[in-house]
């Protein structure tokens, strides 16, 4: 009896399956899809021509891509332009021009303190010294520049060589903003240099209440 219901059965699946492989057969011998969208994943990738997957004879609906190069001179939103150039007169005009727009207080010092311990500690040092952990073990040759009280170098400078990079150091333009840029700047002055930060404000209010005398 046991073997009679196993052949039964034996025969039920081999039917299911004969049924399964031959009767889900569309126009043209093709399958359809289960759970298509698995298959053709509904994400857009950039640069991408995703076209009309149901027709891809019609050019015009087939040359679609998700992204285009955008018009010459396009700024995205938010994003001013940096106007020096990366070479020597560029470095002196920023140098002579540019003045740190941030206004400094002590939550501006932490935050350059944290994007000095992200992005220069490993080459400059903990004290601004050039005495890294990349110098030490000799996988860079010592820094030429040391950050110290009386350094001759203007705040200008200091951003457009974080910005382009200046001699084996890199640009940071991709890593760091403007704002991040500026608040780096802050914290080497003010913490290695030992600079004041507020010393050009007060000057320039001094200076107000002298014209208005």
């Amino acid at each position: 009896m046991k073997t009679k219901y196993q052949n039964i059965l034996a025969k039920l699946t081999l039917a299911v399956v004969i049924l399964s492989v031959f009767s889900c057969k569309e126009k043209d011998g093709l399958a359809p899809e289960y759970m298509p969208d698995m298959y053709r994943s509904p994400s857009i990738e950039p640069y991408v021509d995703y076209g009309d997957l149901k027709d891809r004879t019609n050019v015009e609906l087939t040359n679609k891509m998700s992204a285009r190069t955008p018009v010459e001179g396009t700024i995205p939103r938010g994003f001013s332009p940096y106007e020096y150039k990366n070479d020597a007169e560029g470095y002196e005009l920023a140098g002579a021009n540019l003045k740190n727009p941030i206004q400094y207080d002590d939550n501006i010092g932490k935050e350059g303190k944290e994007l000095y311990g992200m992005f220069c500690v490993h080459c400059h040092g903990k004290t601004g010294q050039g005495d890294g952990t990349i110098v030490e073990r000799e996988k860079f040759p010592p820094l030429p520049v040391k950050f110290k009280e009386g350094l001759a170098i203007s705040e200008g400078k200091m951003f457009h060589t974080i910005t382009y990079g200046k001699g084996l150091m890199g640009s940071h333009a991709s890593q760091l903003n403007k704002e991040e840029r500026w608040k780096l700047v802050h914290y080497i002055r003010t913490e290695f240099m030992k600079e004041n930060p507020n010393k050009v404000i007060e000057e320039v209010v001094a200076s107000d209440e002298t014209i208005q005398e």
